[in-house]
């Protein structure tokens, strides 16, 4: 047992002796992007803080357990699933996310229980004529994972998709909106503000130790490679098509607003070799606030950006 230090209060025991415990990851993510020269009032900076969090893969040393989280490998699916596809090719499947692992959801986004799956296309031609709604797809299972199965690869399944099967941790993580996030433009950023960024994504992920690239990640603002993801997924959203632009604005703004971050993958990690498939950048499942309030995931959001 260690020592006391000399002179220790008598009433040591009801005081409060964290002295060698790291200060709260939040409290210290504010005061280094308080020293950043901002020309926007740095307290509008931190009020775009978002919790988020940071998912790490890691070679297993054995078998991971049927349900477990996992990226890569055969999903642990309930018996009769059928296998996601288009036109009679197969998705590759990419992740599997048990939600009763997931600590980090502190604005309790998520189902509480379940698992998430996620598939995406790698027939090339389904980029050219499909929309990105139909080249992917997001399952859940909430009540059926008592009665769970490792599948086994369909046929047609392409070789370059068979990624190595992984396990993960989740990591306490913040963000803040890319250059082209409509926060960003709202609250009047500069340019020299918007470099800023960068560096201020640099001291989040050193301080919460998430990758300082693209990295995987659930909630909170995606970590972009071509400009950002939720005004993309806007876009998609947009059915105002001929009325005046001001109107297309406004409901361009409203779907920004409104679709939510559920799974960025970083297709450089070399752990899963997700590398081999060919793409270099990130894989992005969104989804509505309302249909994730209503466990609705047949009405996901889907893009891939590579670098």
């Amino acid at each position: 047992m260690a020592k006391l230090p000399q002179n220790c209060p008598k009433n040591y025991k009801s005081m409060n002796w964290n002295i060698f415990k790291d200060e709260n990851k939040l409290e210290k993510i504010k005061k280094r992007l308080k020293k950043l020269p901002w020309n926007v009032d740095v307290n509008i900076v931190i009020e775009l803080l978002k919790p988020c969090i940071s998912i790490k893969t890691k070679i297993p040393f054995e078998k991971i357990s049927i349900g477990k989280s996992k990226f890569g490998g055969l999903p642990d699916l309930p018996t009769e699933t059928i296998w996601p596809n288009l036109n009679g090719f197969p998705f590759a499947f990419i992740a599997q996310i048990n939600l009763e692992e997931i600590k980090f959801d502190t604005e309790n986004k998520l189902p509480k229980k379940g698992i998430l799956y996620f598939f995406f296309s790698t027939n090339q031609t389904d980029y050219q004529y499909e929309s990105f709604e139909k080249i992917h797809k997001v399952l859940y299972f909430d009540n059926k994972t008592n009665n769970l199965k490792t599948s086994e690869y369909p046929k047609k399944y392409n070789e370059l998709a068979k990624f190595k099967e992984c396990s993960v941790e989740f990591y306490e993580h913040y963000s803040l909106p890319s250059y082209q996030n409509y926060q960003i433009i709202e609250n009047g950023f500069t340019d020299e503000d918007e470099n800023l960024l960068f560096e201020a994504n640099e001291i989040i992920c050193e301080i919460t130790t998430a990758n300082q690239d693209i990295g995987h990640q659930s909630l909170g603002s995606a970590n972009a490679v071509q400009g950002d993801v939720s005004c993309y997924w806007a876009n998609q959203e947009s059915s105002i098509q001929n009325e005046k632009i001001e109107n297309k604005k406004l409901e361009f703004q409203k779907n920004e607003k409104d679709i939510i971050l559920l799974l960025q993958i970083d297709m450089l990690d070399e752990n899963p070799e997700f590398n081999k498939f060919g793409a270099s950048g990130g894989i992005y499942f969104g989804i509505r606030k309302q249909d994730l309030e209503n466990q609705n995931f047949e009405k996901t959001k889907f893009t891939i950006q590579n670098s």
